[in-house]
């Protein structure tokens, strides 16, 4: 994608926008912290500078006094040893020794474990999160030099720190090797993102911003994202139902990714989600497909859901689906497709509406000029027509 480009934004604005996303904090942290793991370089460190560090860890000696005997072994203390015998703490045939061994819980070292153990606890994370979906191969870097490094004999040997303390970080800068300074850098970076301040979650939100977090990998995402903003925005201006109480990011497991609280009940509008993960009603293709050997599948997912919870109990809900093309067969199909889904999901129209139960949003070469039918088709910028459909299904 080329370079964004836009106005400069209105920071009340901006602050507005932000606050609202206080109900879904731990989206934020979650894909501040995957945005990091993909772009900080963490994958170079664990796969070329870790091994190096691994073989070379700092190491001091360390001596202590111990009891030793009744065979003389090693060199006793003879002060320690007169004394603890005089003083009746050594028993006859006892002697105290100065005994060194050598130790690697260095505050540089615990610095690495506690490094390597974020970095992979993210990763378990994320593959709790993509259910099941294949991770991006620097992830996959990361875990597999994260759990060889878990494996080393010295390294496994050193305590896991509950947190990042400053002495670990001044100590590994301190250190000749460059690989600690590195380390003591990414470190630094993954406590900021994971300490659960205030400060660590603003950190994150422009941190996302910078890196052009809405952006789409292409056209077709881009115009299922200009379609999904244009439903939102038309909710607020022309249905007048002001800005959404909730925002919400669009991540495996989510809930609704926008919510208007109002007297006349709940507008929750959920993205590529299906009725039985968003308002728990399971459609017929589930038990057609269970109903047979041989055949797999699972519940279909229109593009955006419009759900109406009222005061009583009561339940509306608006299909709203997005085809990005001109071409005349293909828009054909698409209707019929969405016939599949009023018949797969009937059961969440209990009784009878004279409204629209569906909108298919196309690019553009369209205009409805009769009543409205139980699917309306409108272009993605035609707000009064989205507008129209909207209120029809769910606010008439």
């Amino acid at each position: 994608m080329a370079a964004s480009t836009g106005e400069p934004i209105d920071l009340a604005g901006l602050e507005a926008f932000l606050g609202k996303l206080e109900h879904g904090g731990d989206d934020i942290a979650h894909l501040a912290s995957l945005v990091d793991l993909l772009s900080g370089r963490y994958d170079r460190f664990m796969d070329a500078d870790l091994p190096h560090l691994l073989d070379l860890l700092a190491v001091e000696a360390r001596y202590e006094d111990t009891i030793i005997g009744p065979a003389l072994t090693q060199n006793a203390r003879w002060d320690r040893t007169s004394i603890g015998r005089l003083s009746g703490w050594l028993r006859p045939g006892q002697y105290v020794s100065r005994t060194g061994r050598r130790s690697h819980e260095l505050p540089e070292n615990l610095l690495l474990r506690w490094l390597v153990a974020d970095l992979a606890n993210a990763i378990v994370g994320i593959r709790r999160r993509s259910k099941g979906s294949r991770l991006h191969d620097i992830l996959e870097t990361i875990a597999v030099r994260a759990d060889q490094a878990r494996g080393h004999h010295l390294f496994g040997a050193i305590s896991e720190p509950l947190r990042l303390e400053p002495v670990m970080l001044s100590s590994a800068r301190l250190r000749r090797r460059p690989e600690y300074t590195k380390a003591a850098d990414l470190a630094a970076r993954r406590s900021m993102l994971s300490d659960g301040s205030e400060e660590a979650r603003w950190h994150a939100v422009l941190m996302l911003l910078a890196v052009g977090w809405l952006e789409p990998v292409d056209i077709d995402d881009l115009f299922e994202l200009y379609s999904l903003v244009m439903v939102l925005d038309v909710m607020s201006q022309e249905l007048e139902l002001g800005d959404p109480d909730e925002f919400g990011l669009v991540l495996p497991g989510r809930k609704q990714v926008a919510m208007f609280a109002r007297s006349f009940g709940n507008l929750k509008v959920f993205f590529n989600q299906s009725p039985k993960t968003a308002i728990g009603i399971r459609g017929r293709y589930g038990a057609v497909i269970n109903g047979h050997a041989g055949v797999t599948g699972s519940e279909r997912r229109p593009d955006i859901l419009v759900v109406l919870e009222r005061p009583d109990g009561r339940r509306d809900m608006l299909i709203i689906e997005m085809k990005k093309s001109r071409d005349g067969t293909y828009l054909s199909d698409s209707i019929y497709k969405v016939f599949g889904y009023l018949h797969d999901f009937a059961a969440c129209w209990p009784t009878a509406t004279s409204g629209p139960k569906a909108l298919l949003l196309i690019p553009e070469g369209v205009q409805q000029i009769g009543p409205a039918p139980e699917i309306v088709i409108a272009t993605a910028d035609d707000r009064r027509a989205i507008a129209r459909a909207i209120g029809a299904a769910l606010l008439s």
